[in-house]
């Protein structure tokens, strides 16, 4: 038999290589051969870094319960297996380990912001505040803490604490990605009092400091996303498209459009009729699978998709995330980039049915440069926002047209106006039985929201200002040349 802490030792550095597939093949291979002796936690523990990295959810916490068992006091453990449960959904499961890891670890502060997160995704805002409170004190310079905690309490960023961020950031004592979050508390410190120079002033610096953090990675996405989906949507050509579809009984909804549309209260409001329907959030599985399966889509003019390929790919992925309910074959998808693979998802999801938020384009394009939505590279700039914009507009209008009635067109302000009527229609459209208790989406207790949107998808259906871009048209003037579409008043 192989030396086991050289093969362990072995096991750890391809961990830190990121090389999963690997670590995987080697811990797994060891377990057969010492299957009559002991297995300690640390190999479970490795081989659910090494599913984890792979995204095979269900296995990633099959080995860390494994390695638990062994150790139940690892607060590290218990930490990062009540974020497997978080990803499958399961609340109260996730709950129940984030505060175990505490009761291990009083000051683990990976573990507090993680609560603080989960109880302000679950609307229980006061035990937030509690949590983001007591991880300032552990980290007073982690100005990503403060960004969370002013979204909660909006009197917490005094001026005393606008000079303290300020101070930090001109001398430089803090990581990058804080900067950038001191930068946009900064903005927002200068929009509540109308200085609207000063604040975009601060978002392009925040956005630049947040793009840099991972200059390659979101160099790579964004030529993707700008550059190279957008040429190939209208010419995918399919094969493989009469093998086994072990989907095609499913009848999921797609709600795509732009981050900020109204999105997230589309899917509260789907899920919330009493009918069962699985809300997944953001899955990014379509996406994924594609890139997965055709990684010449990054490099080449190849558009020819292999649909048994991606079926698999998907079907794998939704059942490593514990994604497939047995009470119902209807989901929620609101990876909003799926306006790309329109076409792609009704092959796989014939019964597939598309609800297309928008709102004022201007105004989105303000309320996303607003946000500091961090995976998404294209977030970072005007002039970025404004391609992706253009381009979404293009594809949008083309699948439109080409599929009617698969399509369901939804403005937010014809949403906030009428939430009645537009949501009865938002029901019709997608089959589902209507419920008067629809329209109290917000008071759900079990709702967990982790977009931008979660604070305010707290409160009743409110009428917003649509034209909240009007302060910095200005900001547009120089691209209205480029894009016919800005408004020039």
């Amino acid at each position: 038999m192989r030396n086991q802490e050289y093969i362990l030792k072995k096991a750890s550095a391809l961990i830190d290589k990121k090389n999963y597939k690997e670590t995987k093949s080697v811990l797994l291979e060891l377990i057969k051969e010492v299957k009559n002796i002991k297995i300690d936690a640390r190999t479970y523990y490795l081989l659910y870094l090494a599913f984890d990295g792979l995204k095979e959810v269900k296995s990633a916490k099959k080995y860390l319960e494994k390695c638990l068992k062994i150790n139940n006091t690892n607060h590290i453990a218990l930490n990062n297996l009540a974020n497997l449960y978080l990803k499958e959904g399961n609340t109260i499961k996730a709950e129940k380990f984030y505060l175990e890891s505490l009761e291990n670890k009083n000051d683990y502060l990976i573990a507090i912001i993680n609560i603080a997160i989960f109880y302000q995704s679950t609307g229980k805002l006061s035990e937030a505040k509690k949590f983001y409170l007591k991880a300032i004190e552990l980290a007073p310079k982690r100005l990503s803490i403060y960004f969370n905690l002013s979204r909660i309490d909006k009197n917490f960023m005094s001026e005393e604490k606008i000079k303290y961020i300020a101070d930090l950031i001109k001398n430089k004592k803090i990581e990058l990605i804080d900067i950038a979050y001191g930068l946009f508390l900064l903005a927002e410190h200068e929009r509540k009092k109308n200085f609207f120079i000063k604040e975009m002033d601060y978002l392009e610096k925040a956005h630049q400091h947040v793009f840099n953090e991972k200059l390659s990675k979101n160099n790579q996405t964004l030529n993707y996303w700008q550059n190279i989906i957008p040429k190939k949507y209208d010419k995918f050509s399919f094969i493989n498209e009469n093998t086994k579809n072990q989907l095609i009984n499913f009848s999921p909804i797609f709600i795509i459009g732009l981050p900020r549309s109204g999105s997230t209260m589309v899917e509260a409001i789907l899920s919330s009729g009493g009918t069962t329907v699985e809300n997944l959030g953001e899955t990014n599985i379509i996406n994924g699978a594609v890139v997965i399966t055709h990684n010449e889509l990054q490099k080449e003019e190849n558009t020819i998709i292999d649909l048994n390929l991606v079926n698999n790919t998907v079907l794998k992925s939704m059942k490593d995330r514990n994604f497939l309910n047995s009470k119902s074959k209807i989901f929620t998808d609101k990876s909003l980039e799926n306006f790309f693979y329109v076409e792609i998802i009704l092959k796989i999801f014939p019964k597939a049915k598309f609800i297309h938020t928008f709102r004022n384009i201007e105004d989105n394009i303000f309320a996303i440069f607003q946000q500091s939505l961090s995976k998404l590279s294209w977030t970072h700039s005007i002039e970025n926002i404004l391609k992706y914009a253009d381009n979404y507009l293009k594809i949008i209008a083309y699948f439109i047209k080409k599929y009617p009635e698969k399509i369901l067109s939804l403005e937010l302000k014809e949403l906030t106006n009428n939430p009645r009527e537009i949501s009865k229609k938002l029901y019709s459209f997608s089959n589902l039985k209507w419920n008067e208790k629809v329209l109290d989406y917000y008071s759900r207790k079990d709702l967990l929201i982790s977009t931008a949107s979660n604070i305010q998808i707290r409160s009743n259906i409110q009428k917003y200002d649509h034209e909240k871009y009007r302060p910095y048209k200005e900001f547009l003037k120089k691209f209205s040349h480029k894009y016919p579409w800005i408004n020039k008043d």
